[in-house]
C-alpha cells in the first residue's frame, strides 16, 4: 500500500511556504487507503487526533540530491526569511547539496541526531545551514559551532516510519498574543497542511505563524505506525520520548495539542478527540469493588455524575452541557456510604482522592477554617489554569459533611459565625465567580435536613443519592463479599446457607451484617 514508490501527492495547502516544486502526483492505485491500526504499548485507548483526514493516507518523498552516508561541515546562520522561519525549515547552498530532481526537500541528519527538512537555495552562502532558535536549542549547538549533515533516509529505522499521533505542546512564541481561544482542530489542519512530509521527533521544537501570531510548539510523545500493514499484533508499537523514535507527518497523522504552562494562551477543547484522560480505570473491574447490594446506586451514580465527562471537551461546550461537580450520598449509619465514596476515588482515571472528615475543618484560629477549604481546591484551580479543558479530575471526599454545613443563620459555630462563613466559602468554590470544571466533590451525611439549602441546588451538590438499607439480594451480596476468606481459605462450614441467613437478617445494615460475620 505505502512504499518507497507510491509516495505523497501535492503538497496542502496551508500556513507552510509553498514549495519550489509541486510534489509527486498521488498513488496511482485507485482504492481509498485505509487507515492503519495503531499499536500502542499504553493502555489508553487510541483516539483519532487532531488533523485527520477522511480521505486516504499518503507516504513521504524519498531523501534525494545529497548522497547517502557522506556528510559534510556547515556552519549554523539565520534563517534567509520566515518561509524558513515559521515552515521549520533550514537553508542550505544549492552548490552544497543540489536540488532533487522531483523538487522535493531533503531530509538531513544533524550531528547523527537531529532530522529537518532542507531546501537548497541558489543564493545561500555555502557552507553554512540555517537554523532558527528553537531548531538551535532543540540541537545544542550556536551559530558560532560547526555541525555534521548527511543525508537521512526516514526508512532506515524500519517499517514504523511514519506518524500515528503525536502530543504537541503550544504557547505563544513572543510578546504578540490574543485572548482569542484558539480551536484545537483548526490549530491540527494548519499544523499537518504546513509541516506535512515532514519528520518529528520528540523533544523537537519549531515555530509556526498561525493567524499572524507566532507560536512556539514542542513535540512530547510520538507514536509510529507501519503504513504498509493493515492489521498488525497488539503492543508491536507505543508512546515514545526516545528522541530517536522519528516519524514522517502525514494527513492521516493525528495531533494532540496541550497548552504550555508558561503561556496565556487559550485552547479550546476538540469537538472530535475525547478528554486526554478517560473517566474510569481501563483496568477496572466491578467485582473488585467489594461492595454489595448497591448497584443501582453505583448505575445512577455514573450515569448522572460522569455521563457527560465521556463527550469530548469541545463537543460537550457546544451543546452547553455542564459537569456534576457534587454529589451528596446520605442515608442511615453503616450503609455504605463511606465505602462508596472511597471505592468511587479507586475506580476513577483520576488523582487520589483528597479525603477530609467535617470537624476536622474547624480551626480554634480566625480564618484558618475557611483556609482549610481554600487549600482543598488549591491543586485543581492550578492545573485549571495551566491545561483548561484538559485539566485531570481532581475528587474530593467529604466525609460528616453536616459538621461544617449546616443551616447558615442557626448560630452554628458560636458567636464567631464560623459556621456560616465555612458554608460561603465551600459555595463560592463550588460554584462561584470561577467556575471550576475539574472537581468533584463526594459528601456524605446521615442528616441531610441539616444541610444548608444553598448548597444542595444544581451546580454544586446536585446529585442526590440516598444509599438505604439493603434487600434481601443485597444482603446475600453483602454475606458474600464477607465470607470470601473462609471460603477460600475453606475455615466456612459447608451447611452455612448464606441465602438462608439473608433472610433472616431482615433490616440489617451492612455493618451490622458484618459485624454478625
Amino acid at each position: 500500500m505505502f512504499s518507497r514508490d507510491n509516495l505523497f501527492g501535492s503538497r496542502g495547502q496551508g500556513q507552510g511556504p509553498p514549495p519550489p516544486n509541486r510534489q509527486q502526483a498521488p498513488p496511482p492505485n485507485s482504492a481509498p487507503a485505509r487507515r492503519p491500526v495503531e499499536q500502542r504499548y499504553t493502555d489508553r485507548s487510541p483516539s483519532r487526533g487532531y488533523g485527520q483526514d477522511e480521505k486516504g493516507g499518503h507516504g513521504a518523498p524519498p531523501p534525494s540530491g545529497m548522497p547517502m552516508g557522506r556528510g559534510m561541515q556547515l556552519r549554523p546562520a539565520k534563517s534567509p526569511d520566515d518561509r524558513y522561519t515559521f515552515g521549520n525549515l533550514c537553508a542550505v547552498s544549492a552548490q552544497d547539496i543540489p536540488p532533487s530532481s522531483d523538487g522535493t526537500d531533503t531530509y538531513l541528519l544533524i550531528n547523527g541526531t537531529y532530522v529537518l527538512s532542507a531546501r537548497p537555495l541558489p543564493s545561500f552562502p555555502r557552507g553554512h545551514i540555517s537554523l532558527n532558535d528553537p531548531q538551535r536549542t532543540w540541537m545544542g549547538v550556536a551559530l558560532t559551532d560547526v555541525v555534521e549533515a548527511q543525508a537521512y533516509d526516514p526508512f532506515s529505522q524500519g517499517p514504523q516510519s511514519y506518524m500515528g499521533t503525536m502530543d504537541v505542546e503550544v504557547g505563544f512564541a513572543g510578546k504578540k498574543s490574543t485572548e482569542v481561544p484558539y480551536d484545537q482542530d483548526e490549530l491540527g489542519k494548519a499544523f499537518v497542511n504546513t509541516f506535512r512530509n515532514q519528520i518529528f521527533a520528540p523533544g523537537q521544537q519549531l515555530l509556526m505563524d498561525f493567524r499572524s501570531i507566532p507560536l512556539k510548539m514542542s513535540i512530547k510523545t510520538v507514536e509510529l505506525v507501519d503504513m504498509q500493514s493493515l492489521s498488525a499484533p497488539s503492543g508491536s508499537a507505543q508512546q515514545r520520548r526516545d528522541p530517536m523514535a522519528r516519524g514522517i507527518l502525514t494527513p492521516e497523522s493525528g495531533i494532540n495539542f496541550s497548552k504550555d504552562a508558561r503561556s496565556p494562551i487559550n485552547l479550546k477543547g476538540s469537538t472530535k478527540r475525547p478528554a486526554a484522560n478517560s473517566v474510569v480505570r481501563p483496568d477496572f473491574k466491578f467485582e473488585d469493588l467489594g461492595i454489595g447490594g448497591l448497584d443501582k446506586e453505583f448505575s445512577d451514580i455514573f450515569r448522572r455524575a460522569f455521563a457527560s465527562r465521556i463527550f469530548p471537551p469541545g463537543l460537550a461546550e457546544k451543546i452547553g452541557i455542564q459537569h456534576v461537580r457534587g454529589i451528596l450520598l446520605y442515608g442511615p449509619p453503616g450503609t455504605g456510604k463511606t465505602l462508596i465514596a472511597r471505592q468511587i476515588g479507586k475506580m476513577l482515571n483520576a488523582r487520589e482522592p483528597k479525603v477530609i472528615n467535617g470537624p476536622e475543618v474547624l480551626n480554634k484560629f480566625v480564618g484558618q477554617s475557611e483556609e482549610n477549604i481554600r487549600k482543598l481546591f488549591a491543586d485543581a484551580e492550578k492545573e485549571q489554569k495551566e491545561k483548561g479543558d484538559e485539566s485531570g479530575l481532581h475528587i474530593i471526599i467529604f466525609d460528616e459533611l453536616d459538621a461544617v454545613c449546616k443551616q447558615r443563620g442557626a448560630g452554628a459555630g458560636g458567636g464567631t459565625g464560623v459556621g456560616d462563613s465555612v458554608v460561603n466559602q465551600l459555595l463560592s468554590k463550588l460554584d462561584g465567580v470561577d467556575q471550576l470544571n475539574n472537581i468533584l466533590l463526594i459528601g456524605m451525611t446521615n442528616r441531610k435536613d441539616m444541610i444548608d439549602e444553598a448548597l444542595l441546588r444544581p451546580g454544586r451538590l446536585e446529585v442526590h443519592m440516598e444509599i438505604s438499607l439493603p434487600d434481601e439480594f443485597g444482603r446475600q451480596q453483602i454475606l458474600k463479599i464477607h465470607t470470601t476468606k473462609m471460603r477460600e481459605n475453606g475455615k466456612m462450614a459447608d451447611d452455612v446457607n448464606l441465602a438462608e441467613l439473608a433472610k433472616s437478617t431482615r433490616n440489617f445494615s451492612g455493618a451490622e451484617i458484618n459485624g454478625l460475620v
